[in-house]
């Protein structure tokens, strides 16, 4: 048994290893890319053109403003304007199981679990508008780092098998079955991009479509980032979790193989 768990373990810090790596590249992007003033970009690509032809323009940069848009979405829980936003309702439950304690006696015990009722994602073209100007930002294949704008948890189990909120109608199907398992409440969640926001962009500036746009980098290792929270915050966001995957890839690291070792060579048992 130890050693399976030595194995698991160093499986894991290997695992943190690598979110440790890809926050490293995330943090190494942000910092290595330069901000464009949304006006140059335009004159670049409008250059560009000139010179070689309409769409062979592209470039990885950010560029910073306000998100615009004509034909916004309305978000389905707070009923918000926005360009993105992330619909979550969830069942919370207790169900009561069966389990062998350490004499080898059935017992019962009980646990808490969740379950997705429903989940929806949907976001919009829209503009950032900077001082110098604006540009297009086609959000498909973004990560997008949001505002919650609607949490709520509601009690018990709801009457008719079918949760209703305003013009959104949910039917529970079988999920409140089962003899096992009592349905504690209903948690609801959103999260948006909200429009008038101001917003950091990191991505790759180009004229395929014929109109300069900011969209998701042919390269899979450049970053799209669509974020409400600044270039700064998402700077010191990064490594702090670059410090807390490294000290944890470390610990189950070593642990792992110490326990590995420990047991190959029968000093500890399980």
């Amino acid at each position: 048994m130890g050693l399976f768990i030595g194995i698991g373990l160093f499986a894991v810090g290997i695992a943190f290893y690598f979110g440790y790596l890809f926050q490293g590249k995330k943090l190494y992007q942000m910092k290595s890319t330069q901000t464009s003033q949304i006006g140059e970009l335009q004159e670049i690509a409008a250059s560009v053109a000139k010179d070689i032809g309409a769409g062979s323009f592209n470039q990885i940069t950010e560029v910073k403003g306000q998100a615009t848009c004509a034909t916004p979405l309305i978000s389905e829980l707070a009923k918000a304007d926005c360009v993105y936003y992330s619909m979550n309702v969830s069942r919370e439950y207790e169900e009561t199981y069966w389990d062998t304690d350490t004499n080898g006696n059935r017992v019962q015990r009980t646990r808490r679990g969740s379950d997705t009722v429903a989940h929806n994602t949907r976001s919009v073209p829209f503009y950032i508008q900077g001082s110098t100007g604006k540009i297009r930002v086609n959000p498909e294949g973004a990560s997008f780092v949001t505002e919650k704008v609607y949490s709520r948890f509601e009690p018990g189990e709801v009457q008719g098998g079918a949760i209703r909120i305003g013009g959104l109608s949910i039917n529970l199907g079988g999920l409140t079955g089962g003899t096992n398992r009592r349905t504690i409440g209903y948690r609801y969640e959103e999260e948006i991009i909200p429009l008038q926001r101001n917003l950091y962009i990191l991505g790759e500036a180009a004229d395929a479509s014929g109109e300069l746009c900011m969209q998701k980098p042919a390269k899979k290792e450049n970053k799209f980032i669509i974020s409400v929270k600044s270039e700064e915050e998402l700077i010191r966001s990064a490594q702090g979790s670059m410090t807390a995957f490294l000290v944890l890839s470390l610990i189950t690291g070593i642990g792992g193989i110490t326990l590995f070792f420990l047991s190959i060579f029968n000093i500890i048992k399980f």
